[in-house]
């Protein structure tokens, strides 16, 4: 067997996994962008919500048919779907020959060179430590990758299984992430994603005086790196010192994502975390007064147990007085082992999406009027490729738009845009989500 292929899913964290495996595979084996011409397929997982892990299940059986209709001689099953379900995963999917839990896959090639390994099953501790550096074929483009600061997670949502999965939270040390950090831009990346369950944690199972804040400055004074993003910071956890050092430096982002999941203390001490609708209003506040620039996002559950009108209600109200400018929302997805899970008083699926649907409505029109103060503006975006729906425009991305989950900047060709450069964009136009411009010299 000489061939592989590589399905990653979920979050970035474990695209980052996956970026490892292939690194590592890459050095013994032939990698096939068409999973039906692999011998070897590898399908790392996520199961952090329902969605996710019938996402998992439909790839798993889509791959393991092609050992009928493709090249497949082994199919593997990595990350937390492995972690959480291993056992039932093999007894109902007999084609899975390798399963590797969320610490293991660093393993993946003394597992494949097994002489059993269509026995073998590995679901060690998830208290596995990030090799320094993490060596890696990038699986994002080349002008932008995330790095993982920590594993694991100490927060201990009532309805999250993330601890289970993946552990304690552990810090990185600083200096294997300054190599890596050296290593990316060596590689030609202008944008690096600070990533961990939770940031805002970053050193404080280290040392007294390490923290995120620090590790900023450090990246932001050595590494020569165009923008310094990072992502998933604790809410009540933000501080002057934090806030201070993004304002200082020019390259790091001026974009905040800070996961409140709701407003109602009763429903956040349910859930297991800290905070309230005063608390988080006085924090935006005090945000906005440091860095006036800021570019906020959230994310929040609805439908959680014990969520009736009032407290829905509150959060529209905070929804509406904080003007968010990117809001992730999700219907509260129940899972096995979590303290949520035994709760009763859910709202039924019918009120859940409708309180869904009323979010997105106001969220969108806040969207839409937070960015009429870019309208006559110029802004530096970072060009990604041409937009397949208008060959005529670039997708570009300006430093409020995180990948994937925020809006997109469409510039027109004048002949001399290049992806993966950046360029100055007036913006003439608002459409919806998104922003029209024209190269500006």
């Amino acid at each position: 067997m000489r061939t592989f292929h590589l399905e990653s899913l979920g979050c970035n964290k474990n695209l980052i996994d996956s970026e490892m495996m292939l690194y590592l595979m890459k050095k013994e084996y032939e990698y096939m962008e068409d999973p039906r011409e692999a011998e070897i397929i590898i399908v790392n997982t996520c199961a952090f919500i329902d969605d996710a892990k019938e996402e998992a299940i439909d790839t798993i059986l889509t791959c393991a048919e092609y050992k009928t209709v493709g090249k497949c001689k082994k199919l593997v099953v990595a990350g937390c779907l492995s972690q959480r379900y291993g056992s039932k995963l093999k007894k109902e999917i007999p084609e899975i020959d390798i399963l590797l839990g969320t610490g293991d896959f660093t393993e993946i090639l003394e597992r494949l060179k097994n002489k059993h390994n269509n026995k073998f099953q590995l679901f060690g501790k998830p208290d596995y430590n990030y090799p320094s550096p993490g060596k890696r074929s990038l699986l994002t483009p080349s002008y932008s990758a995330y790095l993982k600061v920590a594993e694991g997670c100490n927060n201990h949502c009532s309805y999250c299984v993330i601890p289970q999965l993946r552990g304690a939270f552990r810090s990185r040390p600083p200096e294997t992430i300054l190599e890596e950090a050296e290593i990316l831009t060596g590689q030609g990346v202008k944008e690096i994603i600070l990533t961990a369950q939770d940031t805002s944690l970053y050193g404080n199972d280290l040392s007294d005086s390490l923290d995120l804040s620090r590790l900023l400055t450090m990246l932001a004074e050595t590494v020569n790196v165009d923008w310094l993003r990072f992502l998933y910071f604790y809410p009540t956890r933000i501080n002057d010192s934090l806030l201070e050092t993004m304002s200082k430096y020019s390259n790091i982002c001026k974009y905040l994502d800070i996961p409140i999941q709701h407003v109602n203390k009763d429903i956040l001490e349910s859930m297991g975390r800290q905070g309230d609708y005063e608390t988080f209003y006085r924090t935006i506040e005090k945000i906005r007064d440091i860095i006036p620039q800021i570019t906020l996002r959230t994310t929040l559950i609805v439908g959680y147990p014990g969520e009736t009108e009032k407290e829905f209600h509150e959060l529209m109200e905070f929804l509406k007085s904080t003007e968010f400018d990117w809001v992730g929302v999700f219907p509260y997805s129940p899972q096995e082992n979590t303290l949520a899970y035994k709760l009763d008083s859910r709202p039924d699926d019918r009120v859940v999406n409708n309180r869904f649907k009323k979010i997105l409505q106001v969220q969108s029109k806040i969207t839409q009027k937070n960015y009429l103060r870019w309208l006559n503006k110029t802004i530096r975006v970072l060009v990604e490729g041409r937009s397949e729906l208008n060959p005529e425009f670039y997708n570009c991305r300006a430093e409020n738009q995180a990948p994937e989950t925020d809006g997109i900047v469409y510039i027109k060709d004048n002949g001399a845009v290049q992806t993966g450069n950046f360029v100055n964009a007036k913006i003439y136009h608002v459409d919806g989500h998104d922003l029209m411009g024209e190269v500006s010299r």
